[in-house]
């Protein structure tokens, strides 16, 4: 069975949009490493402490695309928070057996 990773993609800013950190521990690594504007977080368990925190603040998300390339998922998204609205693209890496290695974030 071939892995859709655009479905697994919109499956992750679903689980990331209702602030579900258990779905989203499925789907992360053990070694994942998540890289923003703001910092990096290395391993699953700090991955999912930074995740949240993050949910402790009222946001929404619009998924605009994704696009794919090999392993490698381009997520083009709206994020709003506290008023702010960004524009990211989140950079996600799978294993071949559908789990998130790493999600490198661009703002702007």
């Amino acid at each position: 069975m071939e892995l859709n990773l655009i479905e697994l993609t919109h499956r992750y800013f679903n689980l990331f949009l209702s602030k579900n950190p258990k779905g989203l521990e499925e789907l992360y690594t053990e070694d994942i490493i998540l890289t923003d504007w703001n910092g990096q977080w290395k391993g699953r368990l700090a991955v999912l402490e930074m995740n949240e925190n993050l949910f402790k603040n009222e946001f929404h998300l619009k998924i605009d695309e994704v696009r794919i390339s090999g392993n490698r998922t381009y997520g083009h998204i709206e994020l709003e928070i506290s008023g702010t609205t960004l524009k990211i693209v989140d950079v996600i890496d799978w294993t071949n057996d559908g789990k998130i290695k790493s999600i490198t974030a661009y703002n702007g």
